[in-house]
């Protein structure tokens, strides 16, 4: 079941410095879609409107298998759906007294409260922080006790804005293990929409992938099948090899080109990731790193 779609949707800022055009996506249950792009490219705009924070322009938009908005009050759809910012509100008090509130104000109490919270503060690994202050608490645990704030309202869609930012990098694969955690649970209807510029491991948690380049959608679609129509493989690699050997081992038709340490190369379809890698080790070069991305959304930043 979609529980968001949209077709053709737009959004122009009045002094006219950019536009998000022509935006067509649905968000299921039960999946995890990535949104990628270099910033200012219009992902934050994207998923402010999908989270009712911002009003589009043109095009139309429908929540939970209803055909148009108008079906549903903003209000009753507000309340299904979550959304996290990148800047986390602080909060006063102890973690635990704060979700017990939020709890209460959505009319749950007594025992029933504190199984909810108690359930969630495991799920979330936020037990021995239960007890603890806004100022005594890491941004990754911060982010968690959002989370976990939201998941209280049982919402349907759940709309984070570049939530692993300022994570390390074992923080940003354990939250994100747990959203896809959170989207399989049996009896939890949910769909998860998230931007970030840490492609890896997005792509590594997603279903779909969304692109968006100066306002445009360049690619929707499973991650799967990113590359899947291309004509040339692509790959990242540094090499102790000189860029005049690199330059004469790239068989007729590539190209390569030269950014910081990193080489990007492009190659035929024929020649594979590891072809290319033997190549380079029977020249005798040291491969200090190497990334096939043939079929992940960094190729597109090189267009």
């Amino acid at each position: 079941m979609k529980l968001f779609s949209c077709t053709d949707l737009t959004k122009r800022y009045p002094n006219g410095a950019f536009t998000l055009s022509d935006i067509t996506l649905g968000l299921e249950s039960g999946k995890i879609t990535g949104v990628v792009g270099e910033n200012g490219n219009g992902k934050t705009t994207l998923l402010r409107i999908i989270a009712g924070e911002l009003s589009h322009d043109t095009g139309s938009m429908s929540y939970f298998g209803e055909n148009e908005v108008a079906v549903l009050t903003w209000e009753n759809i507000r309340s299904r759906v979550a959304y996290i910012s990148q800047r986390i509100p602080k909060w006063h008090g102890l973690l635990k007294s704060n979700l017990i509130f939020e709890a209460s104000i959505r009319g749950i109490n007594g025992d029933e409260a504190d199984f909810m919270v108690d359930e969630l503060l495991e799920k979330l690994g936020l037990q021995e922080y239960a007890d603890l202050k806004w100022k005594e608490i890491s941004t990754g645990y911060r982010l968690r006790f959002q989370l976990a704030k939201m998941l209280i309202g049982s919402p349907e869609l759940l709309v984070l804005d570049e939530p692993i930012a300022n994570l390390d990098i074992n923080a940003q694969e354990k939250f994100l293990a747990d959203l896809r955690t959170i989207v399989t649970e049996p009896g939890r209807n949910v769909s998860v929409i998230l931007s970030s510029q840490q492609l890896h491991e997005i792509e590594n948690v997603s279903d779909s992938i969304v692109f968006l380049k100066k306002g445009e959608m360049i690619y929707s679609g499973e991650v799967d099948k990113i590359g899947e129509s291309r004509t040339f493989n692509e790959f990242e690699i540094q090499t102790d090899l000189d860029i005049s050997i690199l330059k004469e081992l790239i068989p007729e038709g590539g190209a390569l080109n030269v950014v910081g340490k990193t080489v990007h190369v492009k190659v035929r379809l024929d020649l594979s990731a590891e072809a290319f890698l033997d190549i380079i080790l029977k020249k005798g070069g040291k491969v200090m790193y190497f990334r096939n991305i043939s079929s992940s959304t960094r190729r597109l930043f090189n267009d």
